[in-house]
């Protein structure tokens, strides 16, 4: 299996499991001083092996005919600051982006092992900007996961699957925060 078809497997298990919507959220993986993402404004169930876009460092466009994702800027700053990430997932997940502050580790005994840090919480930030390629950059030194508030998720790891664990593992863990607040008003009365 090509690089790409690899690539598209987690891009589409990440559209069908309702990480992505079909033109938001991105993806990329590092290969060297090479980084393949994916484009901006295509469907993400439909994207083929041809569509996808190889930049380098410097978010020049080595191959593919279409436009990287708005957010390049954020992946490449990732790369640069983390040499140890070799994938970037960034997800406009609801549920975690609107509990931001307060997700409660506390109620999934295994997110620790899994995400490997706490969860980094970026203020708001216009997206697709420098700075806020550079707030995503800083906060994910220490962390592997960012929430950009009022924005989504930024999860890293070593290969795609870790990443996207990454990122199921925090929609878990804003799942069980709100159900964990829901019992607990419900028993308050």
């Amino acid at each position: 299996m090509s690089i790409e078809a690899e690539f598209l497997r987690y891009v589409h298990l990440l559209y069908h499991r309702g990480h992505l919507t079909l033109l938001s959220g991105n993806v990329s993986m590092r290969i060297g001083n090479e980084v393949l993402i994916t484009p901006t404004s295509r469907p993400k169930p439909f994207l083929t092996p041809e569509e996808l876009v190889w930049i380098d460092l410097e978010g020049r466009v080595l191959r593919g005919f279409l436009k990287p994702t708005s957010e390049w800027r954020m992946h490449v700053a990732i790369y640069k600051k983390r040499p140890d990430v070799g994938a970037v997932v960034h997800t406009h997940d609801v549920l975690p982006t609107v509990l931001a502050d307060g997700i409660d580790y506390s109620v999934l005994s295994e997110a620790e092992a899994y995400l490997g840090s706490g969860i980094a919480v970026v203020p708001y930030i216009q997206p697709g900007t420098a700075e806020l390629a550079e707030a995503a950059a800083s906060a994910l030194e220490r962390s592997n996961v960012a929430i950009l508030k009022r924005h989504g998720l930024v999860a890293v790891g070593r290969d795609l699957a870790e990443a996207v664990n990454r990122i199921e593992v925090v929609a878990d863990l804003a799942k069980a925060t709100f159900y964990a607040s829901v019992l607990s008003a419900i028993k308050r009365g």
